[in-house]
């Protein structure tokens, strides 16, 4: 238990320090240690990086995706992601089996926490972060991302519980 606490007390950390603090190499210093600590002290499987690798690389295509057709822009004119964003996936890969263990066990959860808390998040972030827009009509570009995430979060949880990631005792 004390792993999912340590685990979700680091994604609260984590998330509004990528989102709030404009110094890169503070928010990279924050997530290599938070990666350094998940893999010595919480994860208990081989696989984990491998995990976390997975999930980064969905999170950058996911994100690619929604910046390279306009329904987020950077305000530098880039079609790509802000770095900022691009840690926040590394974070949340991390809390995704362990903090967020809960979701595994009910895919509907998954789909309905996704298609809430996943716009809820973007929108937040960008708007704290003041370095991301969306697309006019904005409800629009939020329903987008609430159906992405709805997707999304499911697929992800369905993966965190099968044969290769599933040795967790606690999830």
């Amino acid at each position: 238990m004390w792993r999912i606490l340590v685990n979700a007390l680091l994604f609260d950390i984590a998330w509004p320090l990528c989102v709030l603090v404009d110094n890169l190499a503070l928010v990279c210093a924050f997530t290599l240690l938070n990666f350094y600590v998940h893999l010595r002290f919480i994860a208990n499987l081989p696989h984990e990086f491998l995990w976390v690798g997975m999930i980064w690389v969905f999170g950058v295509l996911i994100d690619g995706f929604l910046f390279s057709q306009g329904l987020m822009i950077n305000i530098d004119g880039s079609k790509f992601p802000p770095f900022w964003l691009l840690l926040l996936w590394v974070n949340f890969a991390m809390a995704l089996r362990y903090a967020f263990f809960f979701l595994q066990k009910n895919l509907w959860l998954a789909a309905a926490v996704g298609g809430v808390a996943g716009p809820f998040s973007y929108y937040m972030g960008a708007w704290l972060n003041g370095t991301v827009m969306f697309r006019e009509p904005v409800v629009l570009s939020l329903a987008i991302l609430s159906l992405v995430w709805a997707l999304f979060l499911p697929l992800v949880a369905r993966l965190a519980r099968g044969s290769l990631f599933s040795r967790v005792g606690y999830a």
